[in-house]
């Protein structure tokens, strides 16, 4: 078995203009590792060894979703997007946890720091991505507001707007919004008061997500207006990889307002469909904690038994859980508390 690399100091003071900021290696992934070391002022520690993991994760990331080849064409939207699909791994795939994809946003932040000089990339788990935390779940209601969500809609481009309007009107993630084809999912939603999403889905598991609001054909709508004028089938822009685009979205929003996240829709979604089906706030919004209190606060709501609100949470949640894509109904406490 091939041993990993494990570092090695440059010789002498580097030089930043140099490629991958002179840090000895061609290969991202040896210089982000060569950085790390160097943080620890050469030493082969814990501390440097646990951020390897990441490394490689975050360089394979690039590989894989962007077309970067070296650490000087990273941007704070590379770091940010690859933070969302920590995100998508541990809600939706859970081969991570919500503690490992904060440790690896964090070794990644470092040693991008350490390699750059600066901390111009640096994402925050909590306030730039809205990551619960270790425990993995919500303290707080991480919801787009309304305001928030039409000052987007307004001010960015068409794409960007029905992209996240379709988030928040079926709780998609941004690549399955993208993606949707609008024209075909009004014609579903008009037939069978239902749509199937299926291009873009973790897994390419098809998924069917229900008509219960007027917003959702509104969304449609503006959906299948974009795609006549495009004459494309989506609202990613034709002449863009879905890669370019979910970089310009990101960029066109931070433009109108710094906080915006577009996890935020799907959440506001989730929150919703809770209210909706069990008639009560989800912990974040009822500003109760998770569990117990909770249960004591839907029993007085509801007027019901501790035993009846706990069958009707989990049977809520599960439906939740299904529609947003899972299948873990632990995973809906990442957005409801």
């Amino acid at each position: 078995m091939k041993k990993l690399f494990n570092g090695h100091l440059p010789k002498g003071p580097r030089n930043l203009k140099k490629l991958n900021f002179g840090l000895g290696s061609r290969e991202p992934v040896k210089a982000l590792i060569n950085a790390s070391l160097e943080n620890t002022n050469g030493m082969k520690n814990n501390t440097h060894k646990s951020r390897m993991p990441a490394c490689y994760d975050f360089v394979r990331y690039l590989h894989q979703e962007t077309d970067i080849k070296r650490l000087e064409d990273i941007t704070k939207a590379d770091v940010m997007l690859y933070g969302e699909s920590l995100r998508e791994r541990f809600e939706s795939e859970g081969d991570i946890t919500a503690s490992t994809a904060r440790d690896y946003l964090s070794s990644v932040n470092v040693c991008l720091a350490q390699a750059r000089g600066d901390e111009q990339c640096r994402i925050r788990a909590s306030k730039d991505l809205g990551f619960p935390y270790k425990t993995g779940i919500a303290t707080y209601d991480g919801s787009t507001s309304f305001s928030q969500h039409q000052a987007i809609v307004r001010s960015c481009s068409a794409s960007v707007s029905v992209t996240a309007s379709l988030q928040r009107a079926f709780g998609l993630r941004f690549r399955e919004a993208a993606l949707l084809d609008s024209e075909k999912a009004l014609a579903q939603a008009i037939k069978s008061s239902a749509i199937e999403v299926s291009r873009g889905t973790k897994g390419g598991q098809p998924r069917t997500v229900p008509i219960e609001n007027l917003q959702q054909i509104k969304s449609l709508e503006q959906g299948a207006d974009l795609q006549r004028c495009t004459e494309h089938d989506n609202a990613t822009p034709s002449h863009l990889s879905f890669k370019a685009f979910q970089s310009k979205a990101w960029r066109e929003t931070k433009v109108v307002d710094t906080t915006y996240r577009s996890h935020g829709e799907r959440k506001h979604f989730a929150c919703e469909f809770y209210r909706l089906h069990i008639g009560a706030l989800p912990p974040v919004q009822a500003g109760v904690a998770h569990g117990q209190p909770h249960f004591d606060y839907l029993s007085q709501q509801l007027s019901l038994s501790i035993s009846e609100v706990k069958h009707r949470d989990k049977t809520v949640r599960l439906a939740l859980s299904k529609v947003l894509g899972h299948h873990r109904v632990g995973i809906t406490n990442a957005y409801l508390g």
